[in-house]
């Protein structure tokens, strides 16, 4: 990888395997010219990602899980023991995760559906887009401590806020009003277009998966063995 400067900050790979080449084609070319001009040589591009920046994104993004959690708390203004039965999070039904996989196959074959579609149109930015990068698996260190966001701190803390504290609060406007409202901000903290339609798909499915059972823990059990499907595969290609 060729080296950077420290006031870079880069988190994913500049492109696909031709655009890495191109760059790197185009470094040599200015390279010599400056050697025949006798200028400066230019600065080395960045051709992949950094894992510290990678680290220092996961573990800013681990300590924003938590500061969720806790204002959660502070919001709701009851004890964790309040919170956690009126939300359903002291009821664990293992018997019932067969459906929850079930319904998470559903959203993957949904999801796909919509990125063929979006395929289809020509235009890049509706097709969705991991909020990881691939480049997180080229490092033991780096993929584990994405693994402990993604697999443990998102599922947690987003139910909790998004179904949790945000549908239940709406769902005095009746189920469907709540949880559009609920899942279109959910999907909004993605921050990727072209997954929006579909994350809003999921998250009024997280908000259905909560409130048939009135347990938080099925809709942490869905987010968890979504995310883990798609970390492994991550995982599985790296």
């Amino acid at each position: 990888m060729f080296a950077a400067g420290q006031d870079d900050f880069v988190t994913d790979d500049i492109g696909n395997a031709l655009e890495k080449a191109n760059a790197v084609a185009e470094y040599a070319d200015q390279r010599l010219k400056a050697a025949a001009t006798g200028e400066a040589f230019p600065r080395p591009p960045r051709i992949l990602a950094d894992q510290r920046d990678l680290r220092f994104t996961m573990a800013m993004t681990a300590v924003s899980q938590v500061f969720t959690t806790v204002l959660i708390l502070l919001v709701v203004r009851r004890r964790f023991g309040e919170f956690a039965a009126t939300t359903g999070l002291n009821r664990i039904n293992l018997g019932r995760l067969w459906l929850i996989a079930g319904l998470v196959v559903l959203a993957y074959a949904g999801v796909y559906a919509y990125s063929l579609a979006a395929a289809a149109t020509g235009i890049s930015w509706l097709e969705p887009e991991s909020a990881v990068p691939q480049a997180v698996t080229r490092e033991d260190s780096t993929l584990a401590l994405t693994g402990l966001v993604t697999l443990l701190g998102a599922p947690l803390s987003e139910e909790m806020f998004f179904r949790g504290l945000l549908f239940g609060g709406f769902l005095r406007w009746g189920f469907w009003p709540a949880a559009l409202v609920s899942g279109v901000l959910f999907s909004g903290v993605h921050f990727d277009p072209g997954s929006f339609l579909p994350f809003i798909g999921i998250g009024v499915l997280l908000a259905w998966v909560y409130w048939r059972r009135g347990s938080l823990w099925d809709a942490v059990a869905f987010h968890f063995i979504f995310n883990g499907t798609s970390f492994a595969i991550m995982v599985a290609t790296r």
